[in-house]
C-alpha cells in the first residue's frame, strides 16, 4: 500500500519493519521501488546496540543487506539524531533520482524518551 501511494501521489511512502524476518522481507520492494525511482522510507527495527554482531535472536544486519539497493542507509545510534536522520531520509529519497532510504533503529534506541529537535536544517550536498 505504502509504494502504490507513492507511486501514485509522487511523494515518498514509508514501510515499517521489525528485525530479523520483518526486515529481510522489504528486501525485494526496495530493490522495486530503487529501479522504479520511487521515493520510500524504511524504518526497521534491529536487536539493541549491545547485541548488534553476536547472532542475537531475529539480528539481520539489514543496512549491509540493503547496501545495493536503496540510496542510502541509516543505522541510528543515538536517540537525539533521530529527527535529522529522518527528515535527511525524506530529501534523500525525493531529491534526485527518487528512491528508497532504509532507516534501522536498534530495540534500545527505540526505548529511549527523547525532546525531538525537528527545527535544525538539513545539510546535505547537492
Amino acid at each position: 500500500a505504502a509504494s502504490g501511494y507513492a507511486r501514485s501521489t509522487g511523494r515518498p511512502g514509508v514501510w515499517i519493519a521489525t528485525s530479523g524476518p520483518g526486515a529481510t522481507n522489504l528486501v525485494s520492494a526496495l530493490a522495486d521501488v530503487l529501479l522504479d525511482s520511487i521515493p520510500m522510507v524504511a524504518i526497521t527495527g534491529q536487536v539493541a546496540r549491545r547485541m548488534i554482531g553476536t547472532d542475537a535472536f531475529q539480528e539481520t544486519p539489514i543496512v549491509e543487506v540493503t547496501r545495493s539497493i536503496t540510496k542510502h542507509n541509516y543505522l541510528v545510534l543515538d536517540v537525539d539524531d533521530i529527527p535529522r536522520i529522518i527528515k535527511e531520509a525524506f530529501f534523500i529519497a525525493t531529491s534526485g533520482r527518487p528512491g528508497p532510504v532504509l532507516v534501522d533503529i536498534p530495540k534500545d534506541i527505540q526505548q529511549q524518551l527523547a525532546v525531538p529537535v525537528w527545527d535544525p536544517p538539513v545539510r546535505l550536498p547537492g
